[in-house]
């Protein structure tokens, strides 16, 4: 059988136009005769449908081939292929320049990309070429007060970034350990948060809740790159984005740092290289643990769970020596062994992950759940949001109030509404019902005293301010046309159930249907218009393709063809993708 002359993968066979026909010969596979594509003359008129199936195809190879164990020249050879391929490389830079929230962001050389025209320039002078330009550094500030260095890529850079994702994504969401959930398409913490839970559901356990220090900081590249295993290409270049310089001001008056560890946080690939260096330690950890045990990480957080104290303070130690060659540590101060329902050597009991406080309860015979041998068990476990997590919630409520003291009314429901949907929309999968409770009380006397001290008086602040005719809410209800401006209490969100990700998959394994299903379940936004989700078989009603995890899903409004139709019915409301809602408004 001929084997493809770039990736040496059996050919087609076939003579194929476009994704079904090849007008070449046989000495291409099909994968590579996809890549036989004319470079288009204007943004707005590039088939993005066509464009992703060919980088999705190309992507779902290497998926396949590292699954199958495959680490040599197979994939250096497919990836090599997707890097300098168009469409690639127009989709990288859709990603970077429309897509991405950061795109108005510019790195050190002021540069951003808002035409069409800038835009399929940037993509036509795309390469891996091995260079990399300096970083520029912002610092924000963390929960606990202190900052926190971000790096900026020029948009060039990201857009390379963001190709060289694409070609080792694939390969490595093939290797990526089960119980790994962060930074991952597809996974979130809501996953992580029920594996936990369900861990600690059947009996309770002692726990290791540990914290990396300054893992993005000091990664040594050194330790990244043999771990890689990459082609020299790829290899060369994430070496020149490892090593950038960073300056701390514009290029004019710029300071340069050099860069000696670590991967810079804020650029695109950052997340999947910190990935790359963890991989392997919940394995690590499981084969050195004489007990059984469980390894739950989400990013550079991570919780081992076991019956046996031993275990666990194996597992310390085990992770520390896992983790010196890489050239991170354990913050000891964060880093906490208790268990999960008593008191253990003066530590409380549960401990917090991912903003979740994880506890199990002694109870009476009859109040207790039944384990999975349907037995009735003394205890019950309770998921809540930590008290870090309600404290700095509350603290971000009071700063929104306090900067919109003259502000109109529906700027400040406005402001507020944004902060509790999204506060509730991550917690409304655990037992938080107290807690939005406790929550709405405390916002309750926060808005009261503020629109007393406004309005001068608390006659005229409830009625200006305040609707009282179901239950007191911040807002009004206009009665001439109806208007609703009235703030949402946090315990008017529903508590559901979140299903996890079923084990081993991926987006690369071609079953997007799965992964369009399970979009509801994340989004509340969604899951309101399930239905017409689901009418539209989960699908981009203007370009036809399945819905992924990592597209950007915007509601689409149809202006109505003669006037008096109504105004949001189903036939004029179309879930859509970001790139295709901004491809009709721009006709």
């Amino acid at each position: 059988m001929d084997t493809c002359n770039v990736c040496h993968m059996p050919t087609c066979g076939a003579e194929v136009d476009n994704l079904k026909n090849c007008r070449v010969n046989n000495t291409l596979c099909l994968c590579c005769c996809m890549l036989k594509s004319n470079i288009p003359k204007e943004w707005s008129k590039i088939r993005w449908p066509e464009v992703e199936q060919k980088v999705y195809y190309l992507q779902s190879k290497i998926f396949k081939l590292s699954k199958e164990g495959n680490n040599g020249f197979k994939i250096w050879n497919l990836q090599k292929s997707l890097i300098k391929c168009m469409e690639a490389r127009l989709l990288s830079t859709r990603k970077v320049t429309q897509d991405n929230r950061g795109k108005a962001t510019a790195g050190v050389d002021g540069v951003t990309i808002n035409t069409g025209a800038s835009r399929l320039q940037l993509a036509k002078e795309l390469i891996i070429d091995g260079s990399a330009c300096p970083v520029k550094r912002v610092w924000i500030t963390k929960a606990n007060g202190n900052l926190r260095p971000l790096g900026v890529p020029t948009i060039k850079d990201r857009a390379k970034q963001s190709l060289t994702k694409m070609a080792l994504e694939p390969e490595w969401e093939a290797r990526f350990e089960p119980n790994s959930y962060g930074f991952r398409p597809g996974y979130s913490c809501a996953d992580a948060k029920w594996a936990v839970t369900r861990q600690i559901q059947g009996s309770s356990k002692y726990f290791l809740d540990a914290d990396i220090q300054g893992c993005f900081d000091n990664i040594s590249h050194i330790y990244l790159l043999e771990k890689l295993q990459t082609s020299p290409m790829i290899a060369s270049q994430i070496r020149s984005w490892l090593k950038a310089e960073i300056m701390e001001k514009p290029m004019k008056e710029h300071e340069e740092f050099e860069n000696l560890k670590g991967t810079p946080q804020g650029s695109i690939i950052s997340p999947l290289l910190a990935n790359v260096a963890l991989h392997g330690m919940e394995t690590y950890l499981m084969e050195k643990a004489q007990d059984k045990i469980k390894v739950i990480r989400y990013a550079d957080d991570f919780v081992v769970l076991s019956s046996s104290i031993k275990a666990i303070k194996d597992s310390m130690v085990n992770a520390t020596e896992f983790l010196k060659p890489i050239g991170l540590n354990l913050n000891m101060e964060k880093t906490r062994i208790g268990h999960s329902m008593s008191v253990y050597e003066n530590q409380s009991a549960g401990f917090d992950f991912l903003g979740f406080h994880f506890r199990n309860y002694k109870t009476s015979v009859h109040r207790g759940v039944k384990s999975t041998q349907g037995k009735k068990q003394t205890f019950r476990q309770r998921t809540i949001p930590s008290r870090k997590a309600v404290k700095s919630h509350l603290n971000a409520l009071k700063a929104s109030v306090r900067s919109h003291k003259v502000a109109p009314l529906e700027s400040v429901v406005s402001a507020l509404s944004a902060k509790t949907t999204g506060w509730t929309n991550y917690f409304c999968i655990s037992n938080c019902q107290k807690t939005f409770s406790y929550i709405d009380y405390r916002l309750w006397k926060i808005l009261w005293k503020w629109s007393v001290k406004r309005h001068k008086g608390s006659k005229r602040a409830t009625l200006r301010s305040w609707s009282t005719a179901n239950r007191w809410s911040l807002g009004y209800v206009r009665e001439t046309d109806g208007l609703n401006i009235l703030l949402k209490r946090h315990d008017q969100t529903k508590i559901r159930n979140h299903i996890k990700i079923r084990q081993g998959a991926s987006i690369y394994d071609g079953h997007l249907i799965y992964f369009a299903k399970r979009l509801s379940r994340g989004n509340l936004r969604l899951e309101r218009l399930n239905r017409l989700l689901k009418s539209q078989d989960y699908r981009c009603k203007i370009c036809g393709l399945v819905f992924c995890p990592t597209d950007i899903i915007e509601l689409h409004h149809v202006v109505p063809k003669s006037p008096g139709q109504g105004e949001k019915t189903k036939q004029q409301l179309q879930w859509v993708h970001g790139h295709c809602h901004d491809q009709v408004h721009s006709t």
